[in-house]
């Protein structure tokens, strides 16, 4: 029997407004609060709203037999208590249910973890106590931003205390190993990895709607056929998912609910898969073989390495001014200048300078707001100038 294990990630920036030079010492608002209440109320009714309300109706008929998990970055969750609550009150009726775990993250979908430990770690307790204060939950298992992960960030997870950490099954990595096996971080054993069936991943997050596809339309019953291709001797399918693949870059229209409904009460009902949730893992007595990442790996693109973010001197020469700040944040007593600083870590604000391009993914810029990756970088610029301004005077 295979264990089937679906993770969703919700990663929702704080937009930039149109930040001028001359804005700089003289407005300290950054954000674009109309895109984000509309982006955010638009996220909410076609996706999260309804699709929560497909898993609470899937536990209600299933049980015990279905489980889900879930990494929700803080400051998503924060957009949704601004301009939606009703999303947090629907995630609350899945956590009561037992049968939804939430993961360890980032708070703000931070990129921390390629600069350095100390940010990391500090972004890893600010979404661990916000966890706590909003769902009453402590993580056991750990999802980074985007699944980034290496050798170094995984002595990191386990030294803040994670057991488990989700992370990409790239191939040059793994090499002749396969994805459905349980890992371990070769300098800390007992950290135990999970990694990602990218290829099942792609086949409905870029493949559902793709016409072109010669397997086209997906149904349910081809995705449980695919998954019977897996070799019987790989105990796991590991599945993560952008949440907003149900409802926003596939719509409804599409069928793309009817498709998950279907897949997932098919799965509850076959004698060979079963659905588990990440901390499930640290139940089994299951030998764990080592995996060597020594640099970092992703969810990006086939490379599956971090030039979405970090991969032109635009998104290098931002990272790095963003991070000479950190002696300033841990020093200044402004909390609306550090919270700003943090919110500049997410992946998005570098995806948008990002030149790494490929058609098939167009889902990733989903809301492009920047007429050229030049543009996204003057505007960051210019925010981070006066973040640190901000930092510097208290």
């Amino acid at each position: 029997m295979h264990s089937v294990c679906f993770h969703f990630q919700i990663s929702q920036p704080y937009r930039l407004r149109t930040y001028r030079f001359f804005d700089i010492n003289e407005n300290h608002h950054y954000f674009d609060d109309f895109q984000n209440n509309y982006i955010t109320r638009r996220l909410a009714e076609r996706c999260y709203l309804p699709a929560n309300k497909m898993l609470l109706d899937l536990i209600h008929k299933y049980g015990d037999k279905f489980c889900v998990s879930f990494s929700m970055a803080g400051s998503s969750l924060k957009l949704f208590q601004e301009y939606c609550p009703e999303v947090i009150d629907s995630f609350k009726k899945l956590i009561d249910t037992g049968r939804v775990e939430i993961t360890g993250n980032t708070f703000t979908h931070s990129l921390a973890a390629l600069n350095n430990k100390t940010t990391f770690l500090e972004q890893i307790k600010l979404q661990e106590k916000f966890l706590d204060e909003t769902f009453g939950v402590s993580p056991t298992s750990f999802c980074n931003t985007e699944i980034i992960y290496s050798d170094e960030i995984g002595e990191w997870i386990y030294e803040a205390g994670y057991k488990l950490a989700l992370t990409e099954g790239a191939k040059h990595i793994l090499g002749w190993k396969k994805p459905g096996f349980i890992y371990c971080n070769p300098y800390q054993t007992d950290l135990k990895l999970l990694l990602r069936s990218y290829r099942l991943c792609d086949d409905i997050t870029l493949r559902f709607g793709d016409k072109n596809w010669d397997m086209y339309p997906m149904t349910a019953e081809k995705m449980i056929g695919f998954l019977r291709q897996t070799p019987e001797e790989s105990p796991f399918i590991n599945l993560y998912l952008d949440y907003e693949t149900i409802g926003e870059y596939h719509t409804s229209e599409t069928g793309i609910f009817d498709f998950f409904y279907s897949l997932f009460s098919q799965l509850c009902q076959s004698d060979e898969f079963s659905l588990i949730r990440p901390s499930d893992v640290l139940d089994m007595d299951m030998p764990a073989s080592t995996m060597h990442a020594p640099w970092a790996i992703s969810c990006s693109g086939e490379e599956k390495d971090t030039n979405e973010w970090l991969g032109n001197e635009l998104q290098q020469e931002a990272f790095q001014q963003l991070f000479k700040l950190e002696t300033l944040y841990n020093e200044s007593e402004n909390e609306d200048a550090k919270l700003n600083w943090l919110r500049l870590q997410s992946a998005d604000h570098f995806n948008y300078m990002g030149t790494k391009w490929f058609p098939q993914q167009t889902v990733l810029r989903n809301f492009e707001v920047y007429q050229s990756p030049y543009q996204a970088f003057i505007n960051y610029m210019n925010v981070l100038n006066d973040v640190k301004l901000q930092l510097q005077k208290s």
